[in-house]
């Protein structure tokens, strides 16, 4: 699957806004500075990119930035009256990261994203014993889709194969919605992401005219005590709360969603 300029670009863009990136950039600031004989207008950038640096790797920080996407839907309770009633037939588990490596079992291929959100499309699956588990994502950068490799994962985890269908030709969310809409149609299905990816998820789905039930997995804020120690995880997560901002202001600027 070809991959378009358009989608490369996106991703290029996106990565000059992590907080990470930002850093770097003033860092990079402060070097040209140095290198131009301004010690001193090397100070500023320095000094910023070191105290951002150390804010964003900081859990609290890290927390407040991602915890209003975490906190939009709950967790899916499989033992609530409500669930129990639905006549659910697609588990729908959009794709993560992975990467090739011959060595490797399916599951150890997977990154984290994309081994929780396998992990609670099959607990979910296995509660709708009759229900389909729909394995999205495409190829990017790599010779197998993630829906492939999330497929094998999910068979050597002892799920019947028979109940396993992929959708691996998006690469994006937009575009998995759109995929989805004509394999379900109309009929109930849980829909498995990251819980910080699933407001910008469910408003894309939604806005194909579909009504997912939403099942938020891999949660990044936990509650942890703050000790002002710094850990490069927090630093993954501020990069993460700001991939989604950007991706639900680019997905509402496009049209795609109706509401911010």
């Amino acid at each position: 699957m070809s991959v378009g300029a358009g989608f490369i670009l996106k991703k290029a863009l996106g990565t000059l806004f992590m907080p990470l990136a930002i850093c770097l950039i003033l860092f990079a600031l402060g070097m040209l500075y140095v290198l131009l004989r301004r010690a001193k207008d090397a100070i500023a950038p320095f000094v910023m990119g070191a105290l951002l640096l150390y804010a964003f790797s900081l859990n609290s920080v890290s927390g407040y930035m991602i915890r209003p996407l975490e906190d939009a839907y709950p967790p899916l309770n499989l033992a609530s009256a409500e669930i129990v009633k639905k006549p659910v037939k697609w588990v729908v588990v959009l794709g993560a990261g992975h990467w090739t490596d011959k060595r490797l079992s399916p599951g150890s291929m997977l990154e984290q994203a994309a081994l929780y959100r396998l992990t609670e499309g099959i607990r979910v699956a296995n509660r709708f014993r009759g229900s389909i588990l729909v394995l999205s994502g495409g190829k990017y950068k790599d010779e197998q889709s993630s829906a492939q490799v999330m497929a094998a994962a999910a068979v050597d985890l002892g799920f019947d194969p028979a109940r396993i269908v992929l959708s691996d030709k998006a690469l994006d969310t937009h575009d998995e919605a759109i995929h989805i809409k004509t394999l379900a149609g109309s009929d109930a299905f849980v829909l498995v992401t990251s819980a910080s990816h699933m407001p910008r998820a469910v408003k894309l789905f939604e806005n194909q005219g579909l009504r997912p039930i939403p099942a938020p997995t891999c949660y990044r804020d936990k509650g942890e005590p703050e000790y002002f120690l710094p850990g490069a995880d927090n630093i993954k997560t501020c990069n993460m709360a700001v991939h989604e901002y950007l991706g639900l202001a680019w997905s509402f600027v496009r049209g795609q969603i109706s509401i911010f």
